[in-house]
């Protein structure tokens, strides 16, 4: 019990601590926030939570060589747990601060995985849940071990959208670990999971809403790395039994949340990772939950779904029926009165079908509107554009404030703001100088979840636009702000070849 305080006192001190060091130095904080049009936070919050949490964590790891036997903590399997580790979090490190890409960092985390893989951190068998079938997967060995980790480093990433909820889960998660790593024997996997449950802990302080700071991709690519190769190093000679299947069914919400924003998005023509408020913590929040009960009404899912991984590891997962059996019917209790039947489903479906074409045609006015910016000689010339895709998206009306200014457009014909016969919202664009924009479409062109879709998209394309103006310029975009002279012919030739769309 002494060691077990002291090592999650260990990684919680000194995450907590370098991380409150950077924060009084002002690492992070110098600069201008990059926008964001899915984030709701207007101030500049670093994203250095990584640095403290893998600082905790290689503290940890550093004494297990003066704490166990050198047959136990120096293969080379052990220096893959950190040296992935370390080059997940350099990976995400340099993404926060320069983006890298979708493209290079799935290589990136290949590469990692295949190393990982190289080192014994690897899938060899496939155990049947329930029984002692082992199935050799020598041929599907390397793909399975890189998918496994891929999908976990993906997957913490993606839920890291609310202050506190990758953080919260990552630590269900090691503390799962570390109960597998002292019932199997494997000091190492239990020392490090509580290492990181100290680092991920002392990261808590500055990260529990309202946020200090966010952990960035450094952190949860960190943490993700952790969790896959914890897990792989608990399971039985590369066995996939209970130790593997345990933590996949603790992050079922996660899992399932992913699933549904990737479907959603693939059904509506978007693109499969772009950011989006459909999910669940967005969907709880817009219900009235505030940040911290948010958070910690995830906390309670996320902790049942815990109870079910340890229940499927217990007795060899005897009282798994009765767990799935409870949640079950909490589900039933969650739909009921949601008026989901066969029909609504066929509904959903059809509708989104149909609308895949209207995404498409609102996702290429929106980046060609972007593109514009850079051609665009002045404020005004780009708003005769932004009207241009509206109509083009099919809204019949529009007004648009930036700094106190207004600027509206309406189609001949188009019904009155007040009328029944039109969608109608008002969007603020914290993220493009507090910016404001109504849109009005009408209800016979556009179902209740089109309208919402096609509204987001066209305030992202502004929000987008005043962003790349912005990095051309220096200047915040406004209606009456003037583009700086072109430097070379080839900027003067872009810019002569720009007509405003009036």
């Amino acid at each position: 019990m002494t060691y077990i305080l002291f090592f999650f006192l260990l990684g919680c001190a000194s995450s907590w601590l370098v991380i409150q060091v950077l924060l009084s130095c002002g690492v992070g904080q110098s600069g201008e926030a990059a926008p964001q049009h899915h984030h709701t936070h207007t101030g500049i919050i670093p994203r250095i939570g990584g640095v403290g949490i893998i600082s905790g964590f290689g503290l940890t790891y550093l004494l297990c060589f003066l704490l166990l036997d050198e047959g136990d903590n120096q293969s080379l399997m052990h220096y893959a747990v950190f040296g992935g580790a370390a080059g997940a979090f350099l990976m995400g490190f340099v993404d926060d601060f320069k983006p890298l890409g979708a493209k290079v960092k799935l290589l990136a985390q290949v590469i990692i995985a295949l190393l990982a893989h190289h080192c014994g951190l690897s899938i060899e068998r496939v155990g049947i849940p329930f029984t002692d079938i082992l199935l050799e997967t020598q041929m599907l060995s390397v793909p399975l071990t890189v998918l496994w980790f891929v999908a976990i480093m993906n997957l913490i990433n993606l839920i890291d959208g609310l202050d506190g909820l990758a953080g919260g889960i990552g630590i269900m998660l090691m503390l799962l670990l570390a109960y597998l790593g002292y019932e199997k024997g494997v000091a190492f996997s239990l020392i490090l999971s509580l290492g990181m449950i100290g680092a991920i802990f002392g990261f808590l302080f500055h990260n529990f809403p309202p946020a200090r700071v966010y952990m960035g991709d450094s952190g949860a690519y960190a943490i993700g790395y952790v969790i896959a190769a914890l897990s792989l190093l608990n399971s039985e000679k590369g066995a996939v039994v209970a130790a593997l299947l345990a933590p996949t069914l603790a992050l079922a919400l996660p899992i399932i949340d992913v699933s549904f924003a990737m479907l959603r998005r693939g059904l509506r023509g978007l693109p499969l990772f772009r950011p989006d408020q459909g999910h669940i913590h967005h969907r709880l929040i817009r219900s009235g939950f505030s940040r911290r009960k948010t958070v910690l009404v995830l906390y309670g899912c996320t902790l049942v779904a815990v109870v079910g991984g340890l229940m499927l590891y217990a007795e060899r997962g005897r009282y798994l029926p009765i767990f799935l059996g409870f949640t079950f019917v909490i589900v039933l209790y969650v739909l009921r009165g949601q008026n989901v039947s066969a029909a609504s489903i066929q509904g959903f479906f059809a509708d989104s079908v149909q609308a895949r074409q209207d995404t498409r045609n609102a996702l290429n006015l929106r980046d060609w509107f972007v593109l514009e910016a850079a051609r665009a000689d002045c404020g005004q010339h780009l708003w005769s554009d932004y009207h241009f895709i509206l109509k083009k998206m099919g809204f019949c009306r529009a007004e648009l404030k930036v700094n106190g200014e207004a600027r509206s457009f309406f189609l001949p014909g188009a019904a009155a703001p007040e009328s029944d016969e039109l969608w109608c919202a008002t969007v603020v664009l914290h993220a493009a100088d507090d910016a404001e924009l109504t849109l009005y479409a009408e209800k016979a062109n556009f179902s209740e979840s089109q309208i919402a879709l096609v509204m987001d998209l066209a305030a992202e394309a502004w929000v987008k636009a005043a962003a790349k103006w912005k990095a051309l310029y220096g200047t915040p975009l406004s209606f009456d702000v003037a583009a700086k002279e072109p430097e070379d012919y080839r900027a003067q030739k872009v810019r002569n070849l720009y007509r405003p769309t009036y």
